[in-house]
């Protein structure tokens, strides 16, 4: 069974200020952007569920934040997993790739193995670089008749927290290119 995580909100940033909720309207991912006037990091955190039946409040678990920069690469830091604690850059990590004028992201993720991520107009998608053409994920980007959402398929869902910071990361960057 694929996950699908749709944004609660709509706004200007979308990806950067935003509540991921599954087809339950369960609240799975937190994303959260300060406004600043120079230097902005978001911080990705995911739910842990409700901390009693009698409270409807989620608890939240840290799991990554991106520092943004202008001049120089952006950093993320993972909570957990092999990268745990560190401070890397994107770009090191999500290694940019461009082939007949399409944008593509590989990284290796915590399970060892390679991803890259596709692009195109009205999605990115996802998929295991030794595997062919079977995506793990896609994002589908906001139209007028739908939301945008990320659907993460059987493959994928060892990866969420993974699949979720990148596809934050890359989402941003692609706006920024077009602002």
């Amino acid at each position: 069974m694929s996950v699908h995580l749709y944004q609660k909100r709509w706004q200007l940033e979308p990806i950067l200020n935003n509540i991921f909720h599954d087809d339950e309207n369960k609240t799975i991912y937190d994303c959260h952007t300060p406004k600043s006037m120079n230097h902005r990091t978001t911080t990705i955190s995911k739910s842990l569920g409700h901390t009693s039946d009698t409270d409807n409040s989620d608890n939240f678990e840290y799991i990554a934040q991106i520092d943004w920069r202008v001049i120089h690469s952006s950093k993320i830091r993972f909570a957990n997993g092999r990268f745990s604690g560190q401070e890397m850059k994107a770009s090191d990590y999500l290694k940019k790739k461009s082939w007949t004028g399409r944008r593509q992201h590989v990284f290796t993720a915590e399970d060892g193995k390679e991803y890259i991520w596709r692009d195109s107009t009205l999605h990115i998608r996802l998929f295991l670089t030794d595997k062919g053409e079977t995506p793990v994920a896609v994002y589908r980007r906001e139209t007028l008749r739908k939301g945008a959402h990320l659907e993460i398929l059987p493959l994928g869902k060892d990866l969420m927290d993974e699949i979720v910071v990148t596809v934050v990361y890359i989402e941003q960057q692609n706006m920024a290119q077009i602002s």
